[in-house]
């Protein structure tokens, strides 16, 4: 049957052609955009997840460029920093040369002075993009612990689709040289002891002083008759020697002691050095060991030997008899012309100068008092304004550093106290009342603190020619500072590193991220190309399918003619 009203092959055909040039054309689209998924419509899930990392790519890009301006940050500063650890360098050895006693200290200022200069100069000129991190304007620098700039160096999508960007921070502290209010590692650590006021490095030590009596001596030539002070075979010179106020023996001289110590045979006696050999003849026959006896500057002088078992030492000469004409005795019955009791231990220092003991710095050293065992001291700013009824921590004067170290020995057996511009430490006789040479001794060694040497100084106002300032304490403080700077160098190594690192992975992602949206939204243009071929058949085909449906009816038509 052919109807006349329905041409269904037509319809047929026409949906068949319909389909084809659809086909063909969203094949085409994909042929010349080069992508699968063009539009929502294509894939909705597939578009989304696209079109969200496609705004992560961009983010990446920018995350790249801020790289890029970081690492250009870090590369200046690192320039500059090599070159400063050079200029350090140079001043160090200037102010080691300035030791010597015969140089110029004038022309080795002058040098320093220039090369100040250049370090302001090249920390002022580090700058990139207007940033500079060698030379900044941060108000109270020095009471940071940290202080960061931050680089944008990553972009970050969380598992809930939230958004956030990653820094890396290059922290300040550790890398300023020159800051307008203190606090760059040039310039005077806050926290610095500088030479803790003499006793950084210090070991002293100091021992009692023995006990002495010193007797103007009076020969035979100040007598009429010389040979009135010759010992004959009955005459005989006697005193009493009392050691260390503990022990009293006599001492007898006659003409055998004379000659046997002299080496003579007329029994004279002539000058200091002749009695004092003879007296210490006399008592060595005794057996006994007391001390010493000696001539100095033309006295006769006795030495304590601090013997065994007493506190004291002390030689005193009393009970003086002589059968020589008129009781000659040498002018050994005399007055002592000086006597001098031993005493405890001492030891001193000088003041190195004004300095402060901050709030976040304490300093320990240990103490000895003779053999006792050493005793561990620790001195903070509260015992320093507690003491000196002060807030600042400030120590001003060898005064004020003797009563606070006074204070903080007090148990120690040791006492502090001062004398012009010199600290003594001194033994306390209260709790060690053992004196002389042998028997007392004090030792203040082990000095550290919980910072390191710190400088107190500015590098750029270093002054050698003033002879108040400290030229071990430049050398000390410079030096300081050259392991700062040195330590910045390394950090700023390190973080150019990480930001190098960074960058190449940022542009790792971004292809990887580009790859992965190509896998979901491109157009396979092999299949694709097949595909067109293939549609264009179609198309063709469908054509000439609705060209013959379409003449269907005019065969109809023929069978009524």
């Amino acid at each position: 049957m052919s109807p006349i009203n329905t041409n269904y092959s037509s319809i047929a055909a026409l949906q068949t052609l319909r389909s084809a040039t659809a086909g063909l054309h969203a094949t085409q689209n994909k042929v010349s955009s080069g992508l699968r998924i063009e539009k929502a419509s294509d894939n909705a899930a597939y578009w989304s997840v696209a079109t969200a990392m496609r705004t992560d790519n961009r983010a990446l890009s920018a995350v790249s460029d801020a790289l890029g301006l970081g690492e250009a940050l870090v590369d200046t500063s690192s320039t500059a920093l090599a070159s400063i650890i050079d200029i350090i360098g140079d001043m160090k050895a200037k102010l080691i040369a300035a030791t010597e006693k015969s140089i110029d200290k004038a022309k080795i200022q002058d040098e320093i002075s220039a090369l100040g200069g250049r370090l302001l100069a090249t920390a002022a000129s580090t700058s990139f993009s207007g940033e500079n991190w060698l030379n900044t304007d941060v108000p109270g620098l020095d009471t940071l612990t940290k202080y960061d700039k931050s680089i944008v160096s990553a972009f970050i999508r969380g598992a809930d689709n939230s958004v956030s960007v990653g820094t890396t921070d290059v922290d300040l502290t550790q890398l300023v040289l020159f800051n307008s209010t203190g606090g760059g590692l040039l310039q005077a650590d806050a926290k610095s002891l500088g030479m803790i006021g003499g006793l950084r490095n210090a070991d002293f030590t100091g021992s009692g002083q023995a006990g002495y009596s010193a007797y103007r001596f009076s020969g035979p030539s100040t007598l009429p008759d010389p040979s009135l002070a010759a010992f004959t075979a009955t005459d005989r010179l006697t005193f009493d020697l009392t050691v260390d106020g503990t022990e009293t023996r006599m001492v007898t001289i006659d003409k055998n002691t004379i000659d046997s110590a002299l080496g003579t045979s007329n029994g004279m006696i002539n000058s200091a050095d002749d009695f004092a050999r003879v007296i210490g003849t006399a008592i060595s026959n005794m057996g006994w060991s007391p001390g010493t006896v000696s001539s100095l500057a033309g006295n006769l002088v006795f030495f304590s030997g601090e013997i065994p078992g007493a506190s004291e030492s002390s030689m005193v000469v009393s009970n003086v008899t002589s059968t020589l004409s008129a009781g000659y005795a040498f002018w050994l019955d005399a007055v002592a012309l000086n006597r001098q009791d031993g005493t405890v231990a001492a030891a001193q220092f000088a003041f190195s100068g004004p300095f402060f003991v901050h709030r976040d710095v304490k300093f320990s050293f240990s103490v000895q008092v003779n053999n006792s065992a050493a005793k561990a001291v620790t001195i903070d700013r509260n015992l320093v304004d507690s003491v000196l009824g002060t807030s600042d921590g400030k120590i001003n004067t060898a005064g004020d550093y003797a009563r606070m170290l006074n204070a903080a020995l007090a148990g120690t057996g040791m006492q502090v106290s001062s004398a012009g511009a010199s600290v003594i430490l001194q033994a306390d006789a209260a709790m060690y009342p053992e004196k002389g040479a042998t028997r007392s001794s004090v030792r203040l060694f082990g000095v550290s603190d919980n910072i390191g040497f710190a400088p107190n100084f500015d590098i750029t106002d270093i002054d050698i020619t003033n002879p108040a300032n400290d030229l071990q304490n430049y050398i000390g403080g410079i030096n300081m500072m050259e392991q700062k700077v040195t330590k910045a160098a390394a950090y700023m190594g390190d973080i150019g590193k990480r930001l190098n690192m960074q960058d190449n992975f940022v542009n790792s992602l971004q292809d990887a991220v580009a790859s992965g949206i190509g896998r979901l939204v491109d157009a396979d243009m092999e299949e694709e190309s097949s595909r067109l071929t293939a549609l264009q058949s179609q198309q063709q085909l469908a054509l000439q399918s609705l060209w013959i449906a379409n003449s269907a009816p005019q065969n109809v038509l023929e069978l009524f003619q």
